[in-house]
């Protein structure tokens, strides 16, 4: 990050070319529009690949663990097609309209877990989590949260954060509805995600800043899912969604 503040002290960047299309092509989501307008979205492209190269920055001054991991990774490695997979979004619009990226190590996986972002008109967000493709995974990471739940209950109190996700409507088998940690047991996946509201996003620069802050307040909570995680001995595997 601060090596940008040296290097690029002269060139300001922003996030309005990267709005303006998403908008445009939230209006217009249909292939015929997308590749005549396909200039548009390369440049809109290259200034988000210019900006979570920036951000990199940031990760590795408060995430340290990735932050080496990721240093010389190319940004591209991180990006999601803009392109939906038609498999799981029949009938629907073929594409996602905002640019999204999950950075860590291993974009397939979520181990180790990372940081994602979207940048979009109206639902920008950025945040960290853990999401798991089998019950048997969930299990592991919920086994773990109930035996430690009292580390889990300090950083919550110290961070001041909320972790959220989607919920079983019965306790899953095997646990306790008297467990103290049975709000988070019934859990799915466990996120941590901050929506952003489309005047915070400004200059590169300026945005570097905001989201370090989030980055920082975050990590307590990234490793202690990391720990369950790898309690578990066996790969977590992102399932496909989608933000």
């Amino acid at each position: 990050f601060y090596f940008y503040k040296i290097f690029d002290k002269d060139l300001i960047m922003d996030f309005k070319r990267i709005m303006s299309y998403c908008g445009k092509l939230q209006l217009n989501n249909n292939r015929t529009w997308f590749h005549e307008n396909h200039d548009e979205y390369d440049e809109a492209r290259k200034d988000f690949l210019g900006f979570i190269d920036r951000l990199r920055f940031v990760i590795n001054d408060e995430a340290p663990d990735i932050g080496k991991a990721i240093m010389y990774m190319e940004p591209k490695e991180w990006m999601y097609r803009i392109a939906r997979d038609m498999r799981f979004h029949k009938n629907g619009p073929p594409y996602n309209p905002s640019f999204r990226a999950y950075i860590s190590p291993d974009r397939k996986s979520w181990l180790p877990i990372g940081y994602f972002l979207c940048v979009a008109p109206g639902r920008s967000c950025f945040g960290t989590g853990l999401w798991c493709d089998t019950t048997e995974k969930m299990n592991n990471i919920r086994h773990y949260i109930s035996k430690h739940f009292d580390e889990f209950q300090a950083i919550l109190k110290e961070t001041n954060i909320s972790v959220n996700g989607d919920r079983l409507k019965s306790m899953p088998r095997g646990f306790s509805a008297d467990d103290p940690a049975a709000e988070y047991i019934r859990m799915k996946n466990w996120t941590v995600i901050y929506f952003i509201p489309d005047v915070d996003i400004g200059t590169f620069e300026e945005f570097c800043e905001y989201l370090m802050r989030y980055v920082r307040k975050t990590e307590p909570m990234r490793q202690f899912l990391l720990k369950a995680a790898k309690s578990s001995q066996k790969k977590v595997t992102r399932p496909e969604f989608e933000w």
